[in-house]
């Protein structure tokens, strides 16, 4: 004898709700083990460059096919020729916990091991939002793209995409790195870095140019 209709949708919605109530648990336990990089470096030794927004950048990208490359070119430049570096990354999870990520030059990261920077803000002030402006127009998928550009030291930044983005031309992007062309000087007396990741011809790469210096990409 079959159960009528009505009895029958009834304990479907039993099932699913059981279902779904035992897998609330493990998804909370999923994200409570994602990691939030609040720092990172790469170098070796005391020749380290610091790569936090670059790294935090590549995370929130997604990397390429879930995973991010640890080299010279997607760290941005080469802070200790000749030697075998490392990237260090400082991260902490909900629970405030603690924890170092080493990943030697050559190798490469899972980023769902990590948090994408569009927490909210309960995590703690260095959480932020991402601009809307960073969607990726697929159909200029081949041409250079400026994807996220930081000009300063350490924490004293000013992000600069849109005044470098204004700047390509002709599939290419070199100019001299200095406070005029950057729309001002956000740390006096320090010197400083551009940071700048930039998508061509489908592949993402980074580069890290001193203040004085010539940003010549791709």
């Amino acid at each position: 004898m079959k159960a009528p209709r009505s009895l029958a949708g009834a304990m479907f919605a039993m099932i699913f709700a059981a279902v779904a109530a035992a897998a609330l648990p493990m998804q909370t336990a999923a994200q409570d083990e994602s990691w939030l990089v609040v720092r990172a470096d790469y170098g070796y030794r005391d020749q380290r460059n610091d790569v936090t927004d670059l790294v935090q950048d590549l995370i929130s990208r997604g990397g390429v096919n879930g995973r991010v490359s640890v080299s010279n070119q997607t760290m941005g430049g080469d802070p200790a020729r000749g030697a075998d570096k490392t990237l260090r990354l400082f991260a902490r999870n909900r629970r405030g916990e603690q924890r170092e990520f080493d990943f030697k030059e050559g190798g490469s990261f899972d980023v769902t091991m990590f948090a994408v920077f569009t927490w909210s803000s309960d995590w703690d002030d260095c959480a932020r939002q991402r601009d809307r402006d960073d969607r990726f127009d697929r159909d200029d998928a081949n041409r250079l793209w400026i994807i996220r550009a930081y000009y300063g030291v350490q924490r004293q930044q000013a992000e600069v995409t849109q005044i470098l983005r204004g700047m390509v031309g002709d599939q290419a992007l070199e100019i001299n790195v200095n406070n005029r062309l950057m729309g001002g000087d956000p740390a006096p007396g320090l010197d400083k870095v551009l940071i700048v990741v930039y998508r061509y011809h489908g592949r993402e790469a980074a580069s890290a140019v001193r203040e004085g210096g010539t940003l010549s990409i791709p």
